[in-house]
């Protein structure tokens, strides 16, 4: 195994994955590539996730895509995606070229979908790297499941994938059972995939409520083999504002239908019966 690394990040979804990849992007010997996230694998999981297929392009858009590689421009991002989803050997190939490169050392893919990838498909992308020599480390953060569903609607109302509600906690209290909600939101079923997969050492936890603390930034580093950076838990990135508070009959409602998920996370982390508020409603008397 030589000593190239490719880092696939499994999000979660509203739980610090950007500010990873921007983290991990600025090191030395990285490079990241084209896209933050390429949402290229959760493709393949059909339901919620059937929006990530990308439409093949018009003929033209492909001739004028095609040219821009031919002269070493930068393509589009959705003709980027689209060809690595067509074909899975241009998604390893294209993280191979990267490292390729002088002096590169270390790349990856930090999309936060990938949280419901299953044992197969992690299993594929693993084996896929190291058929060529490249190892694979694998990466979660996680959040209050409740601020991370407050949150995640919060987006998606902002973007209009969501329809405007009466309220916003009717709106909540419809989508936090949904499929879309809970794809991102079992997190006792990545932690369970990520162990069938990856050894101990190749794999990271971690906690949003820590991440950006001098604890949490040495430990992300410690991981990576990179530098720790003084204060870079001080710069946020796509954080968005408050989804607004809601009251403790729903947030009591939303911790009990995830208590899978609490306990599975509550096993490996102790510490999130304190640091995750919702957790007060699974653990009072």
């Amino acid at each position: 195994m030589s000593d190239k690394t490719f880092f696939l990040g499994l999000g979660g979804q509203k739980c610090g994955s950007s500010w990873i990849q921007a983290y991990l992007n600025r090191q030395a010997g990285a490079d990241f590539g084209r896209l933050g996230e390429y949402q290229i694998w959760e493709a393949d999981l059909g339901s919620v996730f059937d929006r990530y297929k990308v439409p093949q392009p018009s003929a033209l858009e492909t001739l004028r895509a095609e040219a821009k590689r031919r002269l070493g421009l930068s393509e589009p991002a959705a003709y980027l995606r689209w060809r690595l989803q067509r074909d899975r050997s241009q998604y390893f190939g294209y993280f191979e070229r990267l490292l390729a490169k002088p002096g590169v050392t270390m790349t990856g893919d930090i999309t936060p979908s990938y949280a419901a990838l299953p044992a197969p498909l992690l299993h594929k992308i693993k084996d896929g790297f190291e058929a060529s020599g490249i190892a694979t480390k694998a990466m979660f953060s996680m959040r209050d499941p409740v601020a991370r569903i407050r949150s995640h609607y919060r987006m998606d109302l902002d973007k209009g994938i969501a329809p405007e509600p009466v309220d916003f906690e009717t709106g909540l209290r419809a989508f936090y059972p949904s499929a879309e909600a809970a794809a991102r939101t079992r997190y006792d079923m990545t932690l369970d995939a990520m162990e069938t997969v990856f050894a101990p050492e190749d794999r990271f936890l971690c906690l949003f409520e820590e991440l950006f603390t001098p604890e949490g930034v040495t430990a992300l580093a410690g991981f990576a083999g990179v530098p720790v950076e003084a204060g870079a838990g001080s710069r946020k990135v796509n954080a968005r504002g408050s989804a607004g508070g809601i009251s403790d009959a729903l947030t009591a409602e939303i911790a009990r239908h995830y208590a899978p998920v609490y306990a599975a996370v509550a096993r490996r982390l102790p510490q999130v019966l304190e640091l995750w508020p919702s957790a007060r409603f699974l653990t009072s008397a």
